[in-house]
């Protein structure tokens, strides 16, 4: 009985500590080149680094956790490491932050930018509930310029984004009220505004401290 009772602690125990990762995100600092705001996004097994501001990739990797152990691998990205190459750090999680330092890492590309590093949790807003009918006003083409261009759909009931120039690919904006959506990219968010006639004649982009107005051109 005690040597079941043992096994039970262990496993609730190591259960316990990848549940601490998993499915959660954390914002933070990492040096590639220069220093580069960066959202670390634990899956299940998974974990996606992205660039904060644009959501572009800079590595896959799956993890596992044992005790206070966080052990990484690539599966893709930009580093040099082998995807067989097994990087081990340290990991704590006080206070919302989440700190790692390096036990053994053959890959140096990772280790040079992991080691002694703190990271914020992170999560985005909640979202709104908003009518489909409201959607429903906001599908059309805007412009900022001849050059730049997004397309707004609403597809299952989502409202959509896409542009050649503007974005990544086609992306979910997520609402933070009737009006005004998140990109889920960095600082970004737009507001719908509404013409004289009580149509809508545009939306307004904030990012970093600016505004910038998309005018609907169809």
């Amino acid at each position: 009985m005690k040597k079941i009772i043992t096994l039970v602690i262990i496993l609730f125990t190591a259960v316990n500590t990848h549940a601490q990762l998993a499915n959660t995100k954390w914002k933070g600092i990492l040096k590639i080149d220069e220093d580069v705001p960066t959202l670390f996004d634990f899956g299940k097994d998974t974990l996606k680094l992205t660039r904060f501001a644009n959501g572009a990739g800079i590595e896959n990797m799956t993890f596992t956790t044992t005790d206070s152990t966080l052990t990484l691998k690539k599966t893709e990205g930009q580093s040099d490491c082998n995807n067989d190459v097994i990087g081990k750090y340290k990991f704590l999680i006080k206070d919302g932050k989440l700190s790692l330092k390096l036990i053994a890492d053959a890959c140096s590309d990772r280790s040079s930018v992991l080691d002694n590093t703190v990271y914020t949790k992170f999560s985005w807003p909640a979202v709104a509930a908003v009518d489909l009918s409201v959607l429903k006003q906001y599908p059309g083409v805007y412009a900022m310029d001849d050059q730049h261009m997004i397309t707004i759909t609403v597809e299952n009931g989502k409202l959509m984004a896409d542009s050649k120039t503007n974005l990544p690919g086609k992306m979910e904006l997520y609402a933070v009220t009737d009006t005004k959506f998140l990109f889920h990219l960095g600082e970004i968010s737009l507001e719908f505004v509404k013409g004289g006639d009580g149509t809508v004649s545009k939306f307004v982009v904030h990012e970093n401290g600016k505004d910038y107005d998309w005018i609907k051109k169809k």
